[in-house]
């Protein structure tokens, strides 16, 4: 811990928010981990009268970073193994939280961390829950783990004062299972300013990478996201096609990633995990970015692909459908016959998809951060009419 991270960190004319279940940031990959890192910087700044603090966990957050903006960021201990790190991490931070920062909130994300709603609230906090996805359906989980993450699930919609899905599909889906939480839920869904791609267009060039002469993929190398069937699909496509370009790593069991590196054939490239300026530009030079997953909560790659311009093509999933796109963007789950044609009859781009700019403009990150400031301050309200 810093020196600034020991002090008594509580000013008593602001309101102490504490965030908690994001492995790190910045430059962590991960949905939730790009979420907290866009958020609560704006956040911070645009509400004085909270105190916001991100409670990270130590092998993923920079040791000499204290603040990220106006945010204040602490690292705490957390073991090496993925199923034990909410486990293990988030009551540390939940106590950290109510005996360090004397908070008033705590905003956990996911529904592994939302299982402490209730060890929140018994320490006298308000507690809130961003329900990113069903958790408990990925099939890397065994029995305990879900077992686990339902249980979160079921202490989140018991528990918390408010409940944070961001997505009306995920919303509907939490609802169909919880729906006496419904007067405690509200969507949410990111928000994402257009991006400036100018700035990593030299690490195009260093990777042969030119403009509207690619696919691309993005994400956490997880089952979950069928990079296997962009594979499979790729190669089905023929040797027309423009090269795959995957972006992205594993976290933690690398099998699978070692599974995709093994069955890709010579027009795939691996680039691994990118952010910030990089990954900007990849997005923006792209032919076609490609989805494949068979489960979301949200499709935060899809809007950061939206937001710098590139036309998009994904699964059919609910989440993916509140994007509003033309109905020959979707293909079904797992069909890689789809996905070959899809591929097959992608050309070079020149200009920006004249149908991202209008589909982008609807996700505002203003209006995110006001939807949270107003359930933050509703909360704050409360707690400061209870003492």
């Amino acid at each position: 811990m810093t020196g600034t991270q020991r002090q008594a960190i509580h000013d008593p004319s602001s309101t102490p928010l504490a965030v908690i279940g994001f492995r790190g940031v910045p430059r962590v990959i991960g949905g939730v981990e790009t979420h907290c890192e866009h958020l609560y910087p704006e956040l911070a700044a645009a509400a004085p009268d909270l105190e916001v603090t991100l409670i990270g966990r130590r092998r993923y957050m920079d040791p000499h970073r204290d603040r990220l903006g106006p945010a204040r960021c602490v690292a705490l201990p957390s073991p090496p193994q993925d199923a034990l790190e909410t486990l293990l991490h988030t009551p540390l931070a939940v106590l950290y939280a109510r005996w360090r920062l004397r908070a008033a909130i705590v905003h956990l994300h996911g529904i592994g961390p939302g299982f402490f709603a209730p060890l929140a609230r018994l320490l006298g906090m308000r507690a809130v829950v961003t329900h990113h996805a069903s958790d408990f359906q990925r099939p890397k989980w065994g029995r305990a783990a879900r077992t686990f993450l339902r249980l979160g699930e079921r202490f989140a919609a018991r528990f918390a004062d408010r409940v944070v899905c961001v997505s009306a599909a995920l919303e509907a889906e939490f609802l169909g299972r919880y729906p006496d939480a419904a007067e405690r839920t509200v969507v949410i869904r990111h928000g994402l300013a257009p991006t400036d791609a100018e700035a990593g267009r030299a690490f195009l060039a260093a990777h042969g990478l030119v403009h509207g002469g690619y696919l691309l993929a993005v994400g956490r190398l997880d089952a979950t996201k069928r990079f296997e069937d962009l594979i499979a699909a790729h190669a089905r496509a023929g040797e027309g096609a423009l090269p795959l370009v995957i972006v992205g790593s594993s976290i933690g069991d690398r099998r699978y990633e070692e599974h995709l590196h093994a069955t890709a054939g010579p027009g795939v490239r691996f680039l691994g995990f990118r952010a910030g300026d990089e990954l900007s530009a990849l997005y923006a030079h792209a032919a076609l970015v490609l989805q494949a997953s068979e489960m979301e909560g949200f499709g935060l790659v899809v809007l950061e692909a939206l937001a710098a311009g590139a036309p998009v093509a994904l699964s059919d999933l609910s989440a993916h459908r509140e994007f509003g796109l033309p109905p020959e963007r979707y293909f079904p789950v797992g069909d890689t016959d789809s996905i070959a044609d899809v591929i097959a009859a992608t050309g070079p781009r020149e200009g920006p998809w004249p149908a991202a700019a209008p589909i982008a403009a609807r996700y505002d990150p203003a209006a995110a951060v006001e939807a949270h400031l107003r359930i933050f301050r509703q909360l704050a309200n409360r707690s400061n009419a209870a003492q």
